[in-house]
């Protein structure tokens, strides 16, 4: 049996729940005549299936469950995901209070359902159909998805820059206190697991965690805003019917406020070469440049990635002792983070 499958939802409990919650936003009621579930292939650290909804009235939908209830979390995410950033609100409160009010491609929020006494927190979404960015060839639709970070970063940076909204009081805070959390948990776990391999790397990763500091200061001077947290491409469909392809993040149960860069920095993070990833910063850039308000030249933005992606690749080592990417998205982080910090003159002896 598929271990996921011990997750599901009761089906007795499902059906009145979605019919309920489909007829709030109906004027005419409509019951549900047929109801099909199947889990997605694409649950990673909750369980999620996909729905096909027939009701009285002719209508079809397809929809996403994605289960988001403590006893949802999957046995791979439990060993792996630190448990200060499990909050299962975090992505039901994102999707209700921010991305809905906005037309930016996102999955429409058919609603939820929450009891918090029962611990039962179930989103229910537009089901996208398109293949994710990773297994898109072409550069192309890369560079599309960084002008959708330069999309969303612009809708809410005037809203950043202002008092905080009371509907971002969930959201996680890139801060000092969160950005120093990182380099700690990196030296034990690369020290646990051995990743250093010979004592000049070793030599080389001290150094850069003993100058941090100015890794952290360099983050917290760069312009924050609303973003994804994970815009990894696994992380991104590309409903390809559409002209141009609809760029449609989904799972946002790291959304924050930090710096926009953070998103293009995991986006250009990995094996690519300079060429293509200057191609996806530059297409962020003249994005924002097209609204008048790029704050960095493009040699400065590359540099300030630099430094997203050393703490994006110090994030990586430090989220887990047991944790190995599936095997499609393996990164050497450690080797990244010392190539990066010598870029950047931080471990350099």
């Amino acid at each position: 049996m598929n271990s996921n499958a011990r997750q599901r939802i009761d089906f007795a409990l499902l059906r009145p729940a979605l019919e309920e919650l489909l007829n709030r936003q109906r004027a005419t009621p409509a019951a549900i005549t047929s109801l099909r579930r199947r889990l997605s292939d694409y649950s990673s650290s909750y369980t999620i299936e996909n729905l096909s909804v027939d009701l009285t009235d002719g209508t079809h939908l397809q929809l996403v469950l994605k289960n988001l209830s403590p006893d949802s979390v999957l046995q791979t995410a439990r060993k792996v995901r630190p448990g200060f950033l499990y909050h299962p609100r975090n992505e039901i409160l994102t999707y209700q209070q921010i991305l809905t009010s906005r037309e930016l491609g996102t999955p429409r929020c058919y609603g939820t359902v929450e009891d918090a006494h029962r611990e039962q927190y179930w989103l229910f979404l537009e089901r996208v159909n398109g293949p994710l960015l990773w297994q898109v060839a072409g550069g192309e639709v890369w560079n599309d998805a960084a002008r959708w970070l330069a999309r969303l970063h612009l809708s809410f940076a005037a809203t950043a820059r202002s008092n905080p909204d009371p509907n971002w009081q969930h959201l996680l805070k890139y801060d000092e206190a969160f950005f120093q959390v990182w380099p700690a948990r990196a030296e034990e776990f690369v020290r646990q697991r051995d990743l250093a391999g010979t004592p000049e790397n070793r030599a080389r990763f001290s150094r850069l965690l003993a100058g941090y500091a100015k890794v952290v200061r360099r983050l917290q001077a760069l312009p924050a805003t609303f973003i994804h947290g994970e815009f990894y491409p696994s992380n991104v469909i590309v409903q390809s019917d559409t002209k141009p392809p609809r760029i449609c993040p989904v799972d946002w149960e790291m959304a924050a406020i930090g710096p926009g860069l953070m998103d293009v920095a995991t986006l250009t993070s990995g094996d690519w070469a300079e060429s293509d990833q200057f191609a996806m910063i530059s297409a962020y850039r003249d994005a924002l440049a097209a609204e008048g308000t790029p704050d960095l030249s493009l040699p400065e933005m590359i540099e300030a990635v630099d430094y997203c992606r050393l703490h994006h690749a110090v994030q990586l080592l430090g989220w887990s002792a047991d944790w190995h990417p599936p095997e499609r998205h393996t990164q050497n982080w450690f080797s990244q983070a010392l190539r990066l910090s010598d870029r950047l003159g931080i471990s350099k002896a």
